[in-house]
């Protein structure tokens, strides 16, 4: 089953993207926190720094479904529209599909405490 979904993602996804996607799954660096009262939130560890991945929007995106804050997604998914995702939003909604994410509660204050870092950075 999972070499027929792999090989449904290789027709719309470069291999690279894939192979890195498993890789960041492979070295466990898929996180997803779980509040108190059900959202979820989703962080990869990158090369060189943590991302945070919004794999499913929801209706009221249009031009996007997805998410990260990693440079790659805003150069080639916004910018250039060369890709429809980055290896993060794959990573993830991969671990997630499989249940390899790692998984951890997080407390509403330390939640607004990881947001409030990402918008001043």
């Amino acid at each position: 089953v999972v070499e027929e979904g792999i090989e449904m993602l290789r027709a719309v996804l470069p291999d690279t993207m894939i192979i890195a996607a498993l890789d960041i799954i492979d070295r466990e660096c898929v996180t997803k926190y779980k509040t108190s009262w059900g959202r979820q939130y989703y962080e990869v560890l990158g090369t060189t720094s943590t991302y945070t991945v919004f794999p499913h929007l929801g209706a009221a995106s249009t031009t996007v479904s997805s998410y990260c804050t990693c440079p790659s997604f805003a150069y080639s998914v916004l910018m250039s529209e060369n890709h429809l995702m980055c290896k993060h939003v794959l990573a993830v909604c991969l671990a997630d599909r499989w249940s390899r994410c790692v998984v951890r509660p997080i407390e509403d204050d330390d939640l607004l405490l990881k947001f409030a870092g990402h918008v001043s950075s």
